[in-house]
């Protein structure tokens, strides 16, 4: 079937997790684009990471960024739309992640917030590469752009905190097993993708999503076909239509060009 659009999530996905696109993903995704796809990436990370996909493949897209919190058109950097967090769910949310072990961000539209230098920063950035991150207290920083609250911690102090993180606000969303987040109520990737289909006239149906953690849990159920690499978590290769190898194999890249070929070969007749 030839989809109207293409959705992909980038850490372990398109990407490996905490790490930029590789050029074999990036070749993919062009020649994907090439046969008129529609591209759509959607992802727990900045703005600016999101774009350098597109920017790396040499193709146009949208982007939605922390986790639903920003959607731009590209190229040309077009914001659609924005979702500033309220300072008092800021401070929920800073409060809830003042546990021993765990590590806050702030994920501004164009840079990010932690307090301190380390191991959650250093996975953060690798993510990240394309923005900085100011190292300053959190309660001091500028909070009037805030999109997104991240947790960071080692997996083990992530599984015995994140129980009682999830009680006190069930928003939050475990990403990853270092990794858990929240964007303000109503802009979440499902949110974002939901508000972009009804703006650019897409029947989610009509839609193919590639994603592997709990951020993608609420938007893989809304499209036509749903993919997951073999490295996702249990909760999303049960939600989706189909499981591929993991992404550290290749599997993802070589699904995308089979998707080009076939939108090639239906054009060719």
């Amino acid at each position: 079937m030839a989809w109207d659009a293409y959705i992909f999530d980038l850490d372990g996905t398109l990407t490996p997790a905490g790490a930029d696109a590789e050029g074999d993903a990036l070749e993919a995704l062009a020649a994907l684009s090439a046969t008129s796809a529609e591209i759509i990436i959607a992802t727990g990370r900045t703005l600016n990471a999101g774009v350098a996909v597109l920017e790396g493949a040499g193709i146009p897209g949208y982007v939605i960024a922390s986790n639903g919190g920003i959607i731009s058109r590209e190229p040309g950097g077009e914001i659609l739309k924005r979702t500033i967090m309220a300072d008092e769910m800021i401070a929920e949310l800073v409060r809830i992640g003042r546990r021993p072990g765990i590590d806050i961000a702030l994920f501004r539209s164009h840079d990010l917030v932690m307090e301190r230098p380390g191991r959650a920063a250093d996975h953060t950035r690798n993510g990240n590469s394309q923005v900085d991150i100011s190292f300053e207290p959190i309660d001091d920083a500028d909070w009037s752009d805030v999109l997104k609250v991240m947790y960071w911690a080692d997996p083990d102090v992530m599984a015995e905190h994140i129980p009682h993180m999830t009680a006190a606000q069930p928003g939050i969303v475990q990403s990853m097993d270092t990794v858990a987040e929240m964007s303000t109520p109503g802009a979440a990737k499902e949110d974002a993708l939901g508000w972009l289909a009804d703006h650019l006239r897409l029947d989610l149906r009509r839609c193919l999503g590639i994603g592997d953690s709990g951020n993608d849990l609420g938007w893989l159920p809304l499209v036509g076909h749903s993919v997951a690499p073999d490295n996702a978590t249990p909760a999303v290769k049960q939600a989706v239509h189909e499981v591929i190898g993991s992404q550290e194999s290749g599997a993802v890249v070589t699904y995308i060009d089979e998707l080009a070929r076939e939108r090639q070969a239906r054009a060719a007749g």
